[in-house]
């Protein structure tokens, strides 16, 4: 999780849960011989399940762990349609996956994180901030909303001013709540992302 150091901090308050360790990662697909994040998870002995949209991300998730001998349960879904029991996962993450739709579609898919989840159970979700270098750049779809393409590829991005993203926690208890800004120098290219980091447990 060298990628993704910001869920060690929800894996701490995960492993301080009095709940069963099981654990759903929304965006579990990988690029090649790069290590699923749910690993981390499963080597601190938690139950892990993934779901993934894109076909390619999802398969070469399912070769490392066939390589590898894991049995993470890596699947395809959809988290706009969570393919899981109402109440039925102690924890939640999506990193750097939600802000790929559109603003009403991340509402939806909030609603399902909220319905999967257990009472007390905790998510780690985060958005992109208007902050970072590629806002505004691409076709405009709707308010902060932006078709862009990367190395011959489509992305969707929506980005968020600081507060923007609280409303779709209304639901839940913000525990933690974190801005970040990496400020990468890239094949010799500044990149600057930022981006907004919410973890919270299901009321």
């Amino acid at each position: 999780m060298i990628r993704a150091v910001e869920l060690y901090t929800f894996l701490e308050y995960c492993n301080n849960s009095s709940l069963e360790k099981e654990v759903l990662e929304c965006g579990a697909g990988t690029s090649p011989d790069m290590e699923p994040l749910l690993v981390r998870f499963f080597d601190y002995g938690y139950d892990t399940h993934g779901i993934e949209i894109s076909d390619e991300r999802l398969l070469a998730a399912q070769d490392y762990c066939t390589e590898n001998e894991l049995d993470l349960d890596i699947r395809k879904g959809d988290m706009r349609k969570i393919p899981f029991a109402d109440e039925s996962m102690s924890f939640i993450f999506s990193y750097n996956t939600i802000f790929h739709m559109t603003k009403q579609d991340i509402g939806i898919a909030m609603a399902e994180i909220h319905r999967v989840l257990k009472t007390n159970g905790l998510c780690f979700v985060n958005f992109l901030s208007v902050d970072s270098q590629r806002f505004g750049q691409g076709v405009q779809i709707g308010d902060g909303e932006f078709q862009e393409e990367q190395e011959g590829m489509e992305f969707m991005h929506s980005y968020f001013n600081d507060d923007e993203p609280d409303p779709y926690f209304a639901d839940f208890a913000v525990l933690h709540k974190e801005k970040r800004i990496r400020d990468q120098l890239i094949s010799g290219e500044r990149n600057v992302r930022a981006y907004i980091d919410y973890i919270a447990m299901k009321k």
